[in-house]
């Protein structure tokens, strides 16, 4: 350490660590793109047909952001047609984050599996794809040779197809001269839903010595009957350039306007009825009709709940973080299932067995659905509040859910293990709080309790006085020490009170932050009040009083109905009634009109005197729990 670094004073030295802290940070902020380099490679189709084109998706991210994927691996089974590229930019959360993606066009130069090899961007490589390459199918005389015609197919997902179970359905529009206007018409069934599948591909193929550009679009089909099932053909409706495919003379000058301009401008509809319009012949093209037998729900199935998914996962949140239950205190749980080839809406509500000593709030699901092309993955996420009434074991069920499996063709059930856990005395009912050691799936924890620790004697050094006592301030040195005692009292003096002063501005700007804060809680509370009450909701509508509650009383906010009814003048029989239609057996019941309009301007500032917050000793200070979210 050099001299001026041994001299600091405190307040440098804070400085100074902070300041390396400062460095370090951006030191890492200017090293994380550099350590973090991500390539992915994707098609947008695994299986084509001999002569059909396919396009390789690579993006980049990092440090290999930009760089030029090397393509010479690709030209023993592909020929490239094309590149093209562009630059993405996406700010989420403040986080900026830059991707390059590169689209490369090949065509299989023979059929069977074929490897997209890794390939190398940069320092790092994508990863090796596969692609089913199949012979042409035989094209029916009406259709060859065609300039413009439709086809369409199913895909089973098994052998078998069951009712609920989803069907892919694809149609796809051949042409191989311009078509200046068109429109697909989706597939309407009276006795199926009908979910379309992400964007429509295109792509060119060869039919019959023939090359054609291809439209294809896909739908996902759920049966809702069983019996034959009749999907009508799709129509397609718009004009193509001429009757016989035949250029017209102009075509040589319309391929110039578009390079230059992007578009031909004589085919705008500002030119219809002119000279300059190109009308081109109306066609109105019909597919083929296809149809397929569905199954019944199999005799052997006993499940609940109908469920026919070649995959379906449970998740349990306690899974990843293993609770600690403290009694009156309320813990959250999450149940998600997550299933291939189902909507969300055909996922059951997860139902959680009545335990001895526990309570549980569920929350509405949260319903989600996606797609990757070819299948809908459904979602379903379920949240619950469990509180224990008192300190002690729990066993918390085994949760199931039964699907059938329509890859085996066989049923299942996903099960989440049974969970035993021992609720300690709530936090509010001892001078000190239990450590609660973590939930165990199927076991019971074995809690020992730890000795106790004495405190360490504190002892002081004594030892005799080194000299006689000073009786006389007149020594010299004496008064120069007091003086500068005295300077750096005062000096230490001005220092806090310059600190009280920015304390001071920094309190005002936090407390404005927070009211502001307060008062969007408040309006988010009261909406969700308004919407439960509306919809007779009782569970929605108990969190979302206590939610409003905790604006109102922000130091010590009520943990339960009855806590809230102790604090009100008014409107206080209305909190006990939705008490006690939430825990009458069977359920009851209830109006929430009267409630939105007691408590639809909020509650009184100032709580009723004789509110008093009261917890029995190691048991539940509440009979609801300390909500901070309640769907509605």
């Amino acid at each position: 350490m050099s001299n001026t670094q041994t001299a600091q004073t405190p307040v440098q030295a804070a400085g100074g660590s902070r300041l390396i802290v400062v460095l370090v940070a951006l030191a890492l902020l200017v090293a994380t793109p550099v350590l973090r380099a991500d390539v992915h490679a994707s098609l947008d189709r695994d299986t084509i047909y001999t002569g059909d084109t396919v396009t390789l998706s690579i993006a980049t991210d990092g440090a290999d952001q930009g760089r030029e994927p090397e393509l010479a691996p690709l030209h023993k089974d592909f020929d490239v047609l094309g590149t093209s590229s562009n630059q993405q930019i996406q700010i989420i959360n403040g986080q900026r984050s830059d991707m390059h993606q590169w689209l490369v066009e090949l065509a299989p130069r023979h059929s069977g599996t074929l490897t997209v090899p890794a390939l190398k961007v940069g320092d790092s490589r994508t990863a090796a794809l596969t692609l089913k390459v199949s012979e042409q199918p035989a094209v029916s005389g009406g259709r060859a040779g065609q300039p413009v015609f439709i086809e369409s197919e199913i895909k089973p997902a098994a052998t078998d197809t069951y009712v609920q179970q989803q069907i892919l359905y694809t149609t796809r529009l051949y042409y191989r001269v311009p078509l200046i206007e068109g429109d697909f018409s989706d597939p309407a069934l009276d006795n199926a839903a009908v979910e379309r599948l992400g964007d429509d591909h295109q792509y060119q193929t060869t039919r019959d010595g023939q090359h054609y550009q291809v439209l294809e679009r896909r739908y996902a089909i759920f049966p809702e009957h069983s019996g034959k099932l009749t999907i009508p053909p799709s129509v397609f409706t718009g004009r193509m350039v001429s009757a016989s495919g035949q250029r017209s003379p102009f075509d040589r000058m319309d391929a110039m306007m578009e390079r230059m301009l992007g578009k031909n401008p004589f085919k705008d509809s500002f030119f219809a009825g002119t000279p300059f319009a190109d009308p081109g012949k109306r066609v109105r093209l019909r597919g083929n009709p296809l149809s397929l037998d569905i199954e019944p729900r199999p005799a052997s199935y006993h499940g609940d709940n109908w469920l026919p998914t070649p995959k379906l996962v449970l998740h349990d949140s306690w899974a990843d973080s293993p609770p600690e239950f403290r009694a009156g205190e309320p813990v959250t749980r999450t149940i998600t299932i997550e299933a291939k080839g189902l909507e969300a809406a055909q996922l059951p509500d997860i139902h959680i067995p009545h335990t001895d000593g526990l309570r549980v709030y569920p929350e509405k699901p949260v319903q989600t659905n996606r797609t990757d092309g070819d299948w809908v993955y459904g979602r379903s996420e379920q949240t619950f509040a469990f509180m224990a009434t008192a300190p002690g074991k729990l066993d918390l069920p085994t949760i199931q859910v039964d699907w059938w499996d329509t890859g085996k063709q066989t049923g299942r059930t996903a099960v989440l293990p049974q969970w035993e856990v021992v609720a300690q005395a709530g936090g509010d009912a001892s001078g000190t709080a239990t450590q609660t050691p973590p939930a165990r799936p199927g076991n019971s924890p074995s809690a020992t309790p730890a000795p106790a620790r004495s405190a360490p004697a504190s002892s002081a050094d004594s030892g005799p006085g080194r000299g006689p006592a000073v009786q006389t301030p007149a020594n010299l040195w004496l008064v120069v020490g007091g003086l500068a005692l005295l300077a750096a009292v005062f000096t230490v003096l001005l220092a806090r009170k310059a600190r009280r002063r920015a304390s001071s501005g920094a309190a005002e700007v936090a407390t404005a932050k927070t009211a502001t804060t307060q008062a969007a809680g408040a309006s988010a509370a009261r909406e969700r009040l308004h919407r439960a009450c509306a919809e007779n909701n009782p569970q929605a509508a108990a969190g979302a009083l206590l939610d409003l509650a905790k604006t109102t009383w922000q130091q010590h906010p009520p943990r339960s109905l009855g806590d809230l009814a102790a604090r009100l003048d008014r409107g206080d029989t209305l909190v006990r009634e939705l008490e006690a239609v939430l825990y009458a057996p069977g359920g009851h019941a209830w109006t929430g009109q009267p409630l939105w309009q007691a408590f639809s301007d909020g509650f009184p500032r100032q709580p009723r005197a004789a509110a008093r917050k009261t917890t029995p000793a190691g048991g539940a200070p509440s009979l609801y729990p300390d909500w901070t979210h309640t769907a509605g």
